[in-house]
């Protein structure tokens, strides 16, 4: 029994850093239209409407988007530059936006909630891995399939953006490795296996 519950907080470890990963170092999940760009990551996302509704500091957000930033000039083997962090990201045409409110051109509400739920989980899973991620990935789904899917030819936002939404294979990861990092669920879940007449006569 305590192998099994070794090798279930392994893979919850091995899982919560994967997704933590994906998150911090803005790997694409999904393409949707965000302000005047096309958003590929939960952070571009969260960006774009913090940066537009100026509701935190333009150093907080940089903060958040100087990692990947980072990483992405150490491979192109370049220099990453903090103060145009903004121009890189193509988000300098919608700052400073001080006339923008925080309700303004959220078309996406699930997929920026989902986004932000990503972000909480990269961070708690620092410390322990939650459920957070977990719904932050099915938001994100569950707002992707509508626009996809349940399109309104009504909402003239909704038919100028039908082409701009995309899932990528990376996202569907991201969820197996939110799930994956949830301990108790995933010890549930081997208990249930081992219990299964099959596999206990087997092992027997």
């Amino acid at each position: 029994m305590a192998e099994w519950k070794k090798w279930a907080s392994k893979v919850s470890v091995v899982a919560s850093s994967l997704f933590s990963f994906l998150i911090v170092f803005q790997i694409p999940l999904f393409r949707v239209a965000c302000r005047n760009k096309r958003c590929e990551t939960p952070l571009e996302v969260i960006s774009s409407e913090l940066i537009a509704s100026e509701l935190v500091p333009s150093y907080v957000v940089k903060t958040f988007l100087f990692p990947a930033a980072f990483a992405k000039y150490l491979l192109a083997a370049g220099s990453s530059n903090y103060h145009n962090l903004f121009t890189s990201y193509g988000f300098d045409h919608i700052y400073p936006s001080s006339s923008s409110s925080f309700s303004t051109d959220i078309h996406h509400l699930e997929v920026f909630a989902g986004s932000c739920l990503c972000l909480l989980g990269a961070l708690l899973n620092l410390f322990k891995p939650t459920r957070i991620s977990f719904l932050g990935t099915l938001l994100i789904y569950w707002g992707l399939v509508r626009d996809i899917l349940l399109l309104d030819s009504a909402h003239d936002w909704i038919t100028a953006q039908r082409n701009s939404v995309r899932v990528y294979p990376t996202l569907f990861l991201a969820s197996l490795s939110a799930f994956l990092s949830m301990r108790s669920d995933l010890r549930k879940i081997i208990r249930c296996c081992r219990s299964m007449p099959f596999l206990s006569t087997k092992g027997d």
